[in-house]
């Protein structure tokens, strides 16, 4: 009896696993297939822009600097660095009490040099008809000298004997003797140029002649002009005709020295720079007088990028020289001697001080284009370009260059492979017509320039489009299937958001977003 249990109990183990293990193949067999998740899009039309993409540097097109007048007081300071400011925006105010003083000065340098300017054309007409006949009168005191030589070597040393060795000399006539002879490279001592001179007073001449002698071998030596200094010492046994003429040949050849000087069309030049120089430093200071009086008025919206004044400060500019003390003429002597004339010019007139510098808006980034991006960008396309904070701003391309220039600062395949780090770019600039203090000059920005833009195009966002290879295809969402179906699709411009389809799709099309995984076929399901 309790075997038959047994076997009972047996049976019906095996007839659960049994029907357990048909449960599990059934299953198997028949289990719904497991759908995708998958996000989808809607195929839209809209306008879309095709950019090229790239960064510049933040410049101003322009710029207005202040500029002060020595000695004027500062009242009031209205704004600092950073700020920005809008036309008529008062900057700054002045104590104006001394500006008439300044620019007084200023007119009367110019009034002075004007004057200089206009002598120095009379004189430059006047020595070039004079030129000719000093020449011939050179020629004819040379042959005169000769001749008086050739007399004095058949006459005897009575004469000489004769000369008072006790004349005076006075010490101020040794000193400049002594100064003119090392300008012509001899040195003479104190006691030697008293011989030296005592022997010419002794042999007739006067110390007016002598004087004057000195004063034209001074012209001579500043016009890097040549005299035998030595020979003078040689004057005192000769007869007084020929130590005059010796004398007068000096005078002429100086006077020649003088005319060529003043007829160089390089002299009238300088007196011409002088004077317009100072021309424009009155102009200038009557504008900075107007300004001032009425205080310092933006022109137009801008970025204050300086401010070096300070309410109360009395201004001081530095002055080289002042008008009273102009002495146009030791600038004419230097022209032959090597020195820098233009520095000299530049000492006449006081240097200029800026008190607040505006950056006028609007702003400008300067960029570079590879030879293949150039032939999609021209004058007028319009930019977007994104600042310090990531705002959005926009703008226009303002110039492209046409001819390329070297840069070290790019690397490329072919500069990669030629072994060298220089590429050819054309340079660009971009206005940035809405610009605020959120650019920062001298920062870089990034610029979008639209080389393309298609209007009422179909577009699909870029995680739509599957490029594998030549195939360019999409995955459609049927929703009366659960599948997703492939197409083919041919595709127009783009940006980092869409692509533009020319065919494959239609408008309102559901496509399906993340392709990963997805077959032709699939049953997929919405997340």
């Amino acid at each position: 009896m309790q075997k038959k249990k047994k076997n009972k109990k047996v049976i019906v183990l095996c007839s659960v696993l049994a029907v357990a293990v048909l449960a599990v193949t059934a299953y198997m067999l028949f289990k719904p297939e497991e759908k995708l998740a998958v996000s989808t899009v809607q195929v839209t039309k809209q306008t879309i822009n095709e950019t090229l993409d790239t960064t510049g540097t933040v410049s101003t097109a322009s710029e207005k600097s202040f500029t002060l007048i020595d000695k004027v007081k500062v009242k009031t300071v209205n704004v600092k660095e950073g700020d920005t400011v809008k036309a008529g925006d008062v900057l700054a105010t002045f104590d104006v009490s001394s500006l008439e003083a300044a620019l007084t000065e200023k007119e009367n340098n110019y009034e002075k040099a004007l004057a200089a300017y206009n002598k120095a054309k009379n004189a430059s007409s006047s020595a070039s008809k004079k030129i000719t006949s000093t020449k011939k009168e050179i020629t004819e005191l040379e042959a005169q000298i000769e001749k008086l030589k050739a007399e004095s070597q058949t006459t005897t040393t009575a004469s000489t004997e004769k000369k008072d060795p006790g004349v005076k000399v006075s010490d101020d006539l040794v000193k400049r003797f002594i100064k003119v002879a090392k300008r012509f490279g001899v040195e003479y001592n104190e006691e030697t140029a008293r011989k030296v001179l005592s022997s010419l007073l002794s042999a007739g001449s006067t110390g007016s002649d002598i004087s004057g002698l000195l004063d034209n071998l001074s012209t001579i030596a500043g016009s890097n002009g040549s005299f035998d200094m030595t020979a003078l010492a040689q004057m005192g046994g000769s007869s007084g005709a020929l130590i005059n003429a010796e004398m007068s040949l000096v005078q002429l050849k100086a006077q020649l020295a003088t005319l060529e000087l003043q007829s160089d069309d390089n002299y009238i030049s300088i007196y011409k720079t002088v004077y317009e120089n100072a021309q424009e430093e009155y102009q200038k200071a009557l504008t900075q007088t107007k300004e001032m009086k009425k205080g310092w008025i933006a022109d137009q919206k801008g970025l204050v990028s300086e401010v070096s004044i300070q309410v109360g400060e009395t201004v001081e500019t530095k002055t080289v020289v002042d008008g009273k003390n102009v002495d146009i003429s030791s600038i004419i002597s230097s022209i032959s001697s090597g020195m820098d004339v233009s520095n000299m010019i530049s000492a006449f007139f006081g240097s200029e001080k800026i008190g607040i510098k505006v950056l006028n808006y609007p702003l400008v980034a300067d960029i570079s284009l590879s030879k293949y991006d150039v032939l999609d960008v021209s004058v007028n396309q319009e930019v977007t370009v994104k600042s310090a904070d990531n705002t959005v701003h926009e703008g226009k391309v303002s110039y492209v260059g046409a001819i390329a220039t070297s840069s070290g600062s790019s690397l490329d395949i072919s500069s990669i492979m030629s072994g060298s780090g220089n590429t050819n770019t054309i340079p660009a600039q971009v206005t940035i017509e809405d610009g605020d203090k959120s650019f920062i000059v001298g920062t870089d920005v990034d610029i979008s320039i639209i080389t393309d833009t298609q209007e009422n195009a179909l577009v699909v966002p870029v995680e739509a489009i599957v490029i594998d290879g030549s195939e360019v295809y999409v995955y459609v969402y049927d929703s009366e299937k659960s599948q997703a179906v492939r197409k083919e699709v041919t595709l127009g411009i783009a940006n980092d958001t869409y692509y533009q389809v020319i065919s494959g799709v239609n408008e309102g099309d559901v496509l399906i977003k993340n392709t990963s995984g997805l077959e032709d076929g699939v049953k997929v399901k919405l997340k």
